[in-house]
Formats: C-alpha cells, sequence, structure tokens
C-alpha cells in the first residue's frame, strides 16, 4: 500500500485538474520507456541524489523509479506525507512539471519564482517562491495556524511563526538537529526581508540576529 504521486509533462497535463488526476492515473499503468523526456531525466537525477530509496532513510515505496511518456509514477511511503509532498513541490517547480497527487486527488502546478517548497497554515502549498508572494502570505497568515515554512531539501529550511502581539519567532535549519536556530523579529516587513534573503541564498541574510539553538 502506497501513497501515490506523479509528476508530468506540463503540456500532457492539460489546462483543467480532470485531465491533470486522468492522465496521472493512466501513467502508474503505462509502459516504461529508456527514452523520456528531459526535464523528466532532470526530474530523476535531482531525486536520487536524496538517497530515497534507501533502506534506512528511504521514503520511496519502490526504486529505481521508472519513466514513460508523459511522467513519473512516484509511489512513497505513508510515513511523512506533507515532508514527501514538499520534496516533489520543489523538485517539481524546478524542472517545470506538474505535481498529481492522485491519494488526494489534487493537483499542484508549477508556480513561477525560485524554486523552493512553501508551505503554510491556511493551507497554501506552493513550489515556487517570489517576493511578491512572500508579502502577501506573511501578510496572511491565519491566526488560528500563523505558521510558514520555506524548504530547499528536508534538512534545510526556515520556518517563521506570528505571535499574537504582531512580533515573529524565526527560525532556520541546515543539517542535523544540532543545527537548527531560531531568534525573534519585531515586524511583518522585517521578516519577509530576511526570508527571501535566505531564499535568495544571501550569505550575509542572518547576520544581526540573536540566533540561539533550538533544544528538543
Amino acid at each position: 500500500m502506497s501513497y501515490d504521486f506523479v509528476v508530468l509533462l506540463a503540456e500532457v497535463a492539460g489546462s483543467d485538474d480532470a485531465t491533470a488526476l486522468r492522465v496521472g492515473a493512466d501513467t502508474f499503468e503505462a509502459s516504461p520507456v529508456a527514452d523520456r523526456d528531459a526535464r523528466l531525466t532532470g526530474f530523476l537525477g535531482e531525486l536520487e541524489q536524496l538517497d530515497p530509496g534507501s533502506d534506512e532513510h528511504g521514503w520511496l515505496s519502490v526504486w529505481p523509479l521508472a519513466a514513460t511518456t508523459e511522467g513519473v509514477p512516484v509511489p512513497t511511503t505513508y510515513e511523512d506525507v506533507e515532508g514527501n509532498l514538499a520534496t516533489l513541490l520543489r523538485l517539481a517547480a524546478r524542472h517545470g512539471l506538474v505535481l498529481v497527487d492522485l491519494n488526494a486527488e489534487a493537483v499542484h502546478r508549477p508556480a513561477p519564482g525560485l524554486p523552493v517548497s512553501v508551505r503554510a497554515g491556511d493551507g497554501t502549498v506552493l513550489g515556487a517562491l517570489t517576493r511578491e508572494r512572500l508579502e502577501r502570505l506573511v501578510a496572511g497568515l491565519p491566526a488560528s495556524d500563523p505558521w510558514l515554512v520555506l524548504e530547499k531539501s528536508p534538512e534545510v529550511y526556515a520556518q517563521t511563526l506570528r505571535r499574537s502581539d504582531g512580533s515573529f519567532v524565526l527560525e532556520h535549519r541546515v543539517g542535523g538537529p544540532d543545527r537548527h536556530w531560531s531568534c525573534e523579529v519585531s515586524s511583518a516587513d522585517a521578516t519577509v526581508t530576511r526570508l527571501w534573503r535566505w531564499v535568495d541564498a544571501d550569505d550575509d541574510w542572518d547576520e544581526g540576529l540573536d540566533w540561539q539553538p533550538v533544544t528538543w
């Protein structure tokens, strides 16, 4: 039993979700091909670097994956569906592919911007980000779940939580749990600036803040 995703070439996914879901389901039954589209090859190459099929930490139900003429079936385990979704969103966005979640019957089309997985408490899920979109997301954080996670890889991410007084907790992690830090930021504007500099790989994005290690 697996939780099934499919990545599809944008031109075969169509413009409506019903078509993408149908093509995605058909892709699971299609025969693999050796001569595949370069976008699918790039996706598989980057996915392989994450070692998703390892015996110890693997999160794919089948490995290696096989591409068809239209896409790649990606059966995953149920252990961390949200984390798997975030990883696949990032990779799909990088290669301009459509990610189809067959279990949830949801279609995620590539968004313009830098390839970073985005998840927010209001249910927002993106595979790419622009500065303007980040500003809107932070300004619109819901009172019930006022958080936002930006992920470049499973152990490289930044996240923020808006407090009831309007200030923000800002965290970032790069590597294992001993490389996870937290600080306080006074305003939404300052939080957006820091987060965008992190997304844009600015070497000095974290300077001038009172970072403290996060303990578990």
